[in-house]
Order: structure tokens, then sequence, then C-alpha cells
């Protein structure tokens, strides 16, 4: 029943905007992609919390959190500079006995891009994404790493990205990645602390 309600409310919220005493129509092809955004939203965090118990109690030195600078650019708009924040889960399992898989959830926000400014439109991109990332070790310190994800925000689609990973010890790690989304390409600094 719950479940009814939250997707009701959704949809409800979706269809009606209120700007003030007017109330603006949203198309339905409009609130079609909002709505299908949120439900793959709900189902990547509900494949999250399932695939976490799958393993057993959850285990809190496997959770990491980390956030960085993104340097970000968009085609034909310029550049800008962001920010980011991440949450993740490494799971127990390895693929190929070596190779670490991980779910990550975060925000990105690009910041201003240069020639946005003074145009009637968003100056930056930013939302919600999630991501598996595979970790191959190179050494017993550093880790080529890949993702694949979505992007629920602005620049909704997927994203796909590849960079280093350097362990300070067991707790603290740097990364340096590059990742591709569906418009705005960013190269990445993050620093991550596992619990």
């Amino acid at each position: 029943m719950a479940v009814v309600w939250c997707i009701l409310n959704i949809v409800a919220s979706r269809y009606w905007r209120l700007r003030g005493d007017m109330v603006k129509y949203i198309d339905f092809n409009t609130m079609w992609v909002l709505l299908m955004k949120k439900i793959i939203f709900i189902l990547a965090l509900m494949s999250l919390v399932s695939s976490v118990n799958a393993e057993g109690v959850v285990d809190a030195k496997r959770i990491y959190v980390g956030g960085g600078l993104g340097f970000n650019s968009l085609p034909g708009f310029g550049s800008a500079r962001g920010f980011q924040f991440i949450g993740g889960y490494d799971f127990n399992f390895k693929l190929n006995e070596d190779i670490s898989t991980a779910l990550e959830i975060g925000y990105m926000a690009s910041g201003d891009f240069d020639q946005y400014k003074g145009l009637n439109t968003n100056e930056n991109v930013k939302g919600l994404w999630t991501a598996m990332v595979e970790s191959v070790p190179l050494s017993s310190k550093t880790d080529m790493l890949v993702r694949l994800g979505y992007d629920f925000g602005d620049d909704d689609g997927f994203l796909l990205g590849t960079g280093m990973q350097y362990k300070f010890d067991t707790k603290l790690s740097f990364r340096m990645e590059y990742v591709a989304r569906q418009n705005v390409n960013s190269l990445q600094a993050n620093v991550l602390v596992k619990f």
C-alpha cells in the first residue's frame, strides 16, 4: 500500500507544478520521463539493499564515503569546476580472485559553465548517480578503476569512467578518474575514507 501511495505521490507532484497562483501544466511525455527516472533510481537503491543483504550482515568496514573536485567540460559551452560526494559499499566477492566490485551512489554538481552565463538556462549540471566500480590491483597500493552507471540528474543517461586509485593505508585512498556522461565529461579528484 505504501509503495502505491509513493508512486501516486510522485505522479501527482510531477503532473502539476505550482507557480504562485498559477498552476502550470506539464505535458505527459515530460511527466513520464521524470517518473521513469525516479523508478530507476528506486530500483537501483533496492538492488543495493538486496545485494548487501545477500552477503549477510552489512560489514561496516566495507562502507566508504568521500568527495572531491570535478573539472568538467560541456562541448560547445566551455568548462566548469564543481564537486561531488560519494558513498559506496565494497562487496566481499572478487572476480578472478583479485578484481574487487563496489556499488556507489553519489551527487555531482558541475559548477557554472563559462559560456552558459547570461542564457535563460541552468548554468550548471547536477544530480544523483549510481555506478558499479571494478578495481583491478596493479600493486599493493594502486588499483585501476572502471565504472559503469547511470546519472539521474540534469545530465541523465549512462556514465562510463576509468581511472587510478592510490591507497595511503587501509582506510584512506585517493582517486583520479575520467568520467564521461551523456553530455558532461569530467576529470575528477576524490578522497575516500573507509569506516
